[in-house]
């Protein structure tokens, strides 16, 4: 274990190698009732193959791929109650989400998936997954070839979804670029960047939006904050305020709580928001994390899930 760790580090150097003191006790979220469907964002923490797809690439063992492909199909449909949209970050390829897909049918439930491969040198991209009584029309990356300093602005370019039933929406797949060496520069003006032109894109749609994912920013955290403020300036709602203030963090860094996770909808939304839940017994666990290799638990992310009214 001690090895791994180490490894971690090195690939992680931003977190803590030990399990968070006093953290709240893991849980999962209530299931949809008959009258909802439900939309959860998770970020899990680099589910890539046993192959190597490009230089930067690590893959996993084929027996670990098996282990990862069951724990989180087990933690969707046990701990999140099989979501009919899972909007996920850190996803590899099609592939493995078609592995994914097949678990979860194993289960009894049938997802249907898109991914649309991005920029990110390690391979890693947005994904959706999707069950009835959802259907979807096209599936499209924002900004793919947008450059900032001669490279990729997007590493991970935003998916959008043209969600067709049970409602008529857009949803937006989110994963922006980390704090990592935010006090350079480039670093905050990179992620400014992000923030301003998906905020510009909300503002010039007319269709209702979801735009969920791992923002890697939060409010009231200084220069962390910024991107968070200039996406805020969309006019989207953010969720998180049907939540008790003190439920509001889906990550901890250094053990401390974050809200890095949001789902944002149109203010026409908020009515057929029935409620807002999230998971608890990833967030903080790093120890048990590294020396799983994401198996227990799968991410260093909890779960944001929103439940939404269906109209007869």
């Amino acid at each position: 274990m001690r090895l791994l760790i180490l490894i971690a580090l090195t690939i992680f150097p931003l977190l803590v190698p030990a399990d968070c003191a006093q953290l709240a006790p893991a849980r999962g979220v209530p299931a949809a009732s008959d009258q909802t469907w439900a939309l959860a964002t998770l970020n899990l923490w680099r589910l890539r193959d046993d192959h190597k797809n490009s230089e930067l690439d690590v893959p996993v063992s084929s027996v670990l791929l098996r282990a990862r492909i069951n724990a989180v199909a087990g933690f969707i449909v046990e701990e999140l109650n099989a979501p009919h949209v899972l909007a996920l970050q850190e996803v590899e390829n099609q592939a493995v989400l078609d592995r994914l897909a097949e678990r979860l049918a194993q289960r009894g439930y049938r997802y249907r998936s898109a991914l649309r491969e991005g920029n990110d040198p390690s391979g890693l991209d947005v994904a959706i997954m999707y069950r009835s009584p959802v259907n979807i029309g096209s599936v499209s990356a924002l900004f793919s070839d947008q450059q900032f300093h001669g490279h990729a602005l997007y590493s991970r370019p935003p998916l959008v979804v043209t969600l067709e039933a049970p409602l008529a929406a857009k949803v937006v797949v989110v994963h922006w670029r980390s704090a990592r060496n935010l006090k350079k520069t480039w670093v905050h003006e990179k992620r400014q960047t992000q923030a301003a032109l998906l905020a510009n894109w909300v503002t010039m749609q007319t269709s209702p939006l979801i735009v969920a994912g791992d923002f890697n920013t939060t409010r009231d955290a200084g220069r962390f904050s910024d991107s968070y403020e200039r996406f805020e300036q969309s006019g989207l709602l953010n969720l998180w305020s049907f939540l008790p203030e003190k439920e509001r963090y889906s990550f901890r860094h250094r053990c401390r709580p974050q809200a890095l996770d949001h789902i944002w909808v149109s203010p026409g939304l908020k009515t057929t928001v029935s409620k807002v839940a999230v998971s608890r017994g990833n967030a903080g666990r790093y120890d048990s994390l590294y020396g799983s290799q994401g198996v227990a638990p799968i991410s260093d992310h909890d779960a944001l899930v929103v439940y939404f009214s269906i109209k007869r």
